[in-house]
C-alpha cells in the first residue's frame, strides 16, 4: 500500500460483498465499462483466488492503492439495487453492525449471484499404472490421484466428502508442485433465473375465418390430432402456453412439432412469471360499512396522507376491531394519489385468507413475498416490483426491502411480533424499526397495528413520538370473548389418580358442548412433539442433546427423540441408557401428545394439527387452514401458528392447554409475550355472529399477565409492566446490545468474553452486564456466553458511541485475540436466550 493519492475519478468503483466484512474494496473499471457502471449494479470481480459477485456502492474519486484489480463484467442490464435501497441498507449495516454486502444480499432474491468454484484435474497422461508406480508420494496422495483418474475433474470442496478434510490442501499443494495435477476455476450459474416457456398460436396464414374453416375441414379428414390443436388455438387468439395446450388437447409434443412443420402454428419463447398465489382465487370484495371507530381512524389517516410527511401512527384496536379493513381503505386512498405501499404481516399470519382479502380489492396490483414460495416465485414477484408492474407489496419482514419507489404508506400489522426481528443470521435487523426509517426517507405514514402493542411502541405513543388511533370495539358491536381461567393446581388435587392431566374437566366439558353444536374449536399448545422429555423413574436420568444443553423432545410417530435447536435425533430408548431400568416416564406435553388425548376422548372429532412438523412441505400450512375454514375439521390444534391472523366465523371456543410455557422463559419480556399470546389467541374466538369463549389453563393464575389477559385489559397490564421496566432500566428506558461468544471449547469462550469485557472502557452512557453463560449455555455443540450492554437513550440516543466502542474492541482483539471464537453482536435483541 502506498501513501500516494492518485485521482482517477472515472475509473474507480467501490464494491462490497455478501461476506462478513464490514468494509468495501476498490476496483479499477475497464474503459469499455466506464460509461455504464454506476452504484447499484452487480459486478463480477476477482477476490483473492476466487471470482465473486459484488455490489457497486460508489464511484470514489481517489485511492491510496497503487495496484488495483479490474472489474471483469457487469451482471445486470440496469442497476439492481435502487438508490433508496442502497441508502437504506447502508443505514442498517451501520446501526446493526453488519456487513453492507450482507444487508444488500438480504434485500435481493436468493440464488441470483454468480460465483466461481475451484476444480482440480490430473496433468498429462497419468494412467492407473503410472500412478501406482509413482515414488515419494504417501498413501493419501496416491488415493487422491487414483480418484481423479477414476472420476475426472473434481470440485475441490467436494473432495472432502470422499477423502476427508485432514491434510487435503497440503496434499493438493505437494502434487501440484510435482506437476501431477492442475487447478482451474469455473463460474457457477445462478440457481434462480428468469423463466421462459413456449407459447403457441395459430400461424398468421390460417387466421382469417375462411382459411381456418378450410384448414380444419381438411385436417378432420387427414389428421384429427392436428385438427384438435387448431380448433383449441382458435379459441385463444393471443396464443396458449405449450404445456396448457398439450394438456387440453391430450396430444403429444411430436404432434405439435409436425403441426409447426406443416405451417399451422408458430411457437415462440416468452418470459413468464411464477405466481404462487395464482392458485388461490380472489374473493369478491365485501361491501362493508365501517363502524364509528373505523371511520374515525380512516379519516385521520387520510388527513395524514395529505400532509405528505413522515408520520408514525399506532393503530391500537382490540382483536376483531376491523384493523385490516382500515388498512385496505387507506391503501385505496394512497393508490388514488399514485403512491405505493408495503404491508408487512407476520409470516405465520400470511395465509391465503389474508392475501385473498387484499387481492379482492386490488387484483393483480399486488405482489406477495414470503418463505413458503420457491426462490423462482419470489424472484418473479421481486421483478414485478422492480419493473414497476405492481404497486402494493405484502410480505413478512424481508418485504421491507421491496424495490418500490414513491412509497406513501407502510403498514406493520401485529407490530409487536418477534418474527419481525431476524435473530438467526446477519443482518439482525428489526423490520418494524427499518419500516420507520424507510417511512422517513419517503415522507410516508407508517401504521403500526396491534391489539397488544409492544411496550416500546405504546410508550412512544404516550410520549407523543407516535400518533395514536384507538379502536376499542369489535366490528358490528360484537362482544369480546368471555375468558375463564382454570387453576390447574386445583385440578391436580381433584384428579390425582389420572395418568395425565392435559385437559381440565371444564375444558373437556366445553369441547364436547361445541362439538355437539357443530361449532369449531382452536387449541393452543406452544410445544411441538409428544412429550417435552423422557425421564427414568429409577435413577432420574433425562435424555439430553449431545450438542445442546437441553432435553430431547419425544416424537411419537417416529418413536424418536429430537432436538428442536440443532435437529440431532436418536431412537427413543426402551430401557434407561444410564441404569438399564425400564421405568421410562414421558414428562411434559407437546402437540402430538395433546392430539392423541383429543382423539382418545373425542374419537368422532375431526382433528388437524398445525406445527413445524406438519407444515414442512410446501403448501401444507395453507391447505390445513383452507380445509379448516371449509369445515373439513372440527378442532385445530397447534403452536403459536394458530394464535394470530386467523378469522374463522364458526370458531366459538379457544382452549389454551398451558399458559405457563412462555411465562417461565428467562427473559424480561416473558410477561409481555404471555399477555400478547393469550390475548391474541383469545381473539380467534367469536369473531362473527356467535359469542366466543376462551378457557386458559395455568398453574400461575395469580400472575398479572394472565389476570389482565382474562379481562382484555392492555392498559392496566401496560401500567404495571412499564413501572417494572423503568425500575430495572430495561427498554423503552434504555436500549440493549447483546454480544454473544460461541465456540466448542467452554474455557476458550469464557476467556475471550472476559478479555472483551475488560477492554470495554467504562463510559457514563452505557452499563455492561456479564460476561455470563447464556440461559441456553450450549447449542449445536457450541458453548455460549453473553455480555449485555444497556445504553442510555438520552446521552447516546442512537447508540453510536456505544457501537463505536464495541467496534474498537472488536478491531483490537482481531482474529488473533478472538482465538477462533465467534463474536456476534445483536443490536436491540428481542430475547436474551
Amino acid at each position: 500500500m502506498s501513501s500516494k493519492i492518485r485521482i482517477i475519478s472515472p475509473a474507480l468503483c467501490e464494491v462490497v460483498f455478501p461476506l462478513p466484512i464490514r468494509h468495501g474494496f476498490t476496483y479499477q473499471i475497464p474503459p469499455h465499462l466506464r460509461p455504464i457502471l454506476k452504484p447499484g449494479y452487480r459486478v463480477l470481480v476477482p477476490f483473492g483466488r476466487r471470482k465473486l459477485t459484488g455490489f457497486v456502492t460508489g464511484l470514489p474519486a481517489q485511492t491510496k492503492i497503487t495496484e488495483l484489480k479490474e472489474v471483469e463484467d457487469i451482471l445486470d442490464d440496469k442497476p439492481i439495487v435502487t438508490p433508496e435501497i442502497l441508502k437504506l441498507t447502508k443505514w442498517i449495516a451501520e446501526y446493526y453492525m453488519a456487513s453492507w454486502g450482507e444487508v444488500i444480499e438480504a434485500a435481493l432474491p436468493a440464488g441470483i449471484n454468480l460465483e466461481s468454484r475451484k476444480k482440480v484435474a490430473l496433468s498429462g497422461e497419468l494412467d492407473r499404472e503410472k500412478i501406482l508406480a509413482l515414488e515419494k508420494i504417501n498413501k493419501d496422495q496416491r488415493n487422491l490421484l487414483l480418484l481423479l483418474h477414476r472420476k475426472g475433474k473434481q470440485v475441490v470442496s467436494q473432495l472432502e466428502s470422499s477423502l476427508g478434510k485432514q491434510n487435503l490442501n497440503y496434499n493438493l499443494m505437494i502434487l501440484q508442485k510435482r506437476g501431477l495435477l492442475f487447478f482451474s476455476r469455473e463460474l457457477i450459474e445462478p440457481k434462480t433465473k428468469i423463466k421462459f416457456q413456449n407459447f403457441v398460436r395459430l400461424s398468421s396464414g390460417i387466421e382469417p375465418q375462411g382459411e381456418l374453416e378450410k384448414t380444419v375441414a381438411r385436417l378432420m379428414k387427414s389428421n384429427l390430432r392436428q385438427a384438435d390443436l387448431v380448433m383449441e388455438l382458435a379459441k385463444h387468439p393471443a396464443g396458449m402456453l405449450q404445456t396448457e395446450l398439450l394438456r387440453c388437447t391430450k396430444t403429444s409434443s411430436s404432434t405439435l412439432k409436425k403441426a409447426r412443420e406443416n405451417g399451422l402454428i408458430d411457437i415462440t419463447r416468452k418470459e413468464t412469471f411464477r405466481d404462487y398465489y395464482g392458485q388461490f382465487e380472489a374473493k369478491k370484495p365485501e361491501l362493508l360499512t365501517l363502524n364509528a371507530d373505523q371511520e374515525q381512524a380512516l379519516q385521520k389517516l387520510i388527513g395524514y396522507i395529505d400532509e405528505r410527511q413522515f408520520i408514525p401512527v399506532l393503530l391500537y384496536g382490540v382483536t376483531g376491531s376491523g384493523k385490516t379493513q382500515v388498512y385496505i381503505d387507506v391503501l385505496k386512498e394512497v393508490r388514488k394519489k399514485n403512491r405505493n405501499a408495503i404491508v408487512l404481516v407476520p409470516e405465520i399470519a400470511l395465509t391465503p385468507q389474508t392475501v385473498s382479502r387484499f387481492k379482492a380489492h386490488f387484483g393483480d396490483d399486488i405482489a406477495v413475498l414470503h418463505s413458503r414460495m420457491s426462490n423462482g416465485e419470489r424472484y418473479d414477484s421481486w421483478r414485478k416490483i422492480h419493473n414497476g408492474q405492481v404497486h402494493i407489496v405484502i410480505g413478512p419482514r424481508s418485504a421491507i426491502f421491496a424495490p418500490l419507489a414513491n412509497i406513501g404508506l407502510i403498514v406493520v400489522d401485529e407490530e409487536q411480533e418477534n418474527s419481525y426481528k431476524q435473530n438467526d443470521q446477519s443482518p439482525r435487523y428489526h423490520a418494524r424499526d427499518v419500516a420507520l426509517i424507510r417511512g422517513q426517507m419517503n415522507r410516508a405514514i407508517v401504521i403500526l397495528g396491534s391489539a397488544t402493542p409492544s411496550l416500546e411502541s405504546y410508550y412512544n405513543a404516550r410520549i407523543h413520538k407516535f400518533k395514536i388511533l384507538e379502536m376499542p370495539h369489535r366490528v358490528e358491536a360484537l362482544p369480546l370473548p368471555e375468558v375463564e381461567i382454570v387453576d390447574m393446581r386445583e385440578e391436580w388435587q381433584k384428579y390425582k389418580g389420572k395418568p395425565s392431566l392435559i385437559f381440565s374437566h371444564r375444558l373437556m366439558q366445553k369441547i364436547a358442548e361445541k362439538l355437539d353444536q357443530k361449532e369449531q374449536v382452536i387449541l393452543l399448545q406452544n410445544r411441538r412433539g409428544f412429550s417435552t422429555f423422557i425421564l427414568c423413574r429409577d435413577c432420574g436420568h433425562v435424555e439430553r442433546c449431545i450438542n445442546c444443553n437441553i432435553t430431547l423432545t419425544y416424537h411419537i410417530h417416529e418413536h424418536r427423540l429430537r432436538c428442536h435447536y440443532c435437529d440431532y435425533q436418536k431412537a427413543a430408548p426402551q430401557t434407561c441408557p444410564s441404569c438399564g431400568g425400564i421405568q421410562i416416564n414421558y414428562k411434559g406435553t407437546g402437540t402430538q401428545r395433546v392430539e392423541e388425548e383429543i382423539r382418545t376422548h373425542f374419537p368422532a372429532a375431526r382433528v388437524v394439527r398445525m406445527d413445524m412438523d406438519t407444515t414442512r412441505r410446501k403448501g401444507s400450512h395453507d391447505r390445513i387452514l383452507r380445509d379448516f375454514e371449509e369445515g373439513e375439521y372440527d378442532i385445530l390444534l397447534g403452536t403459536q401458528m394458530v394464535a394470530k391472523g386467523l378469522d374463522f366465523p364458526n370458531v366459538t371456543l379457544v382452549g389454551v392447554i398451558s399458559a405457563d410455557t412462555t411465562l417461565r422463559l428467562p427473559d424480561f419480556r416473558a410477561a409481555e409475550r404471555t399477555f400478547q399470546l393469550l390475548t391474541q389467541v383469545a381473539g380467534r374466538s367469536g369473531r362473527k355472529t356467535k359469542q366466543g369463549e376462551v378457557i386458559i389453563q395455568t398453574y400461575s393464575p395469580q400472575d398479572h399477565s394472565i389476570i389482565f389477559s382474562k379481562k382484555h385489559d392492555y392498559l392496566r397490564f401496560f401500567a404495571g409492566e412499564i413501572m417494572e421496566r423503568k425500575d430495572l432500566s430495561y427498554p423503552p428506558f434504555s436500549r440493549l446490545i447483546k454480544i454473544e461468544f460461541r465456540e466448542s471449547g467452554e474455557e476458550k469462550v469464557k476467556l475471550v468474553a472476559d478479555v472483551f469485557a475488560r477492554n470495554m472502557i467504562a463510559q457514563p452512557f452505557y452499563r455492561l452486564l456479564g460476561p455470563a453463560p447464556a440461559p441456553l449455555s450450549r447449542l449445536k455443540d457450541e458453548y455460549r456466553y453473553h455480555i449485555i450492554i444497556k445504553y442510555n437513550r438520552s446521552t447516546d440516543p442512537q447508540g453510536k458511541k456505544t457501537r463505536d466502542e464495541i467496534q474498537r474492541v472488536s478491531r483490537k482483539l482481531g482474529k488473533k485475540g478472538s482465538q477462533g471464537v465467534k463474536i456476534i453482536v445483536d443490536v436491540d435483541p428481542t430475547d436474551l436466550f
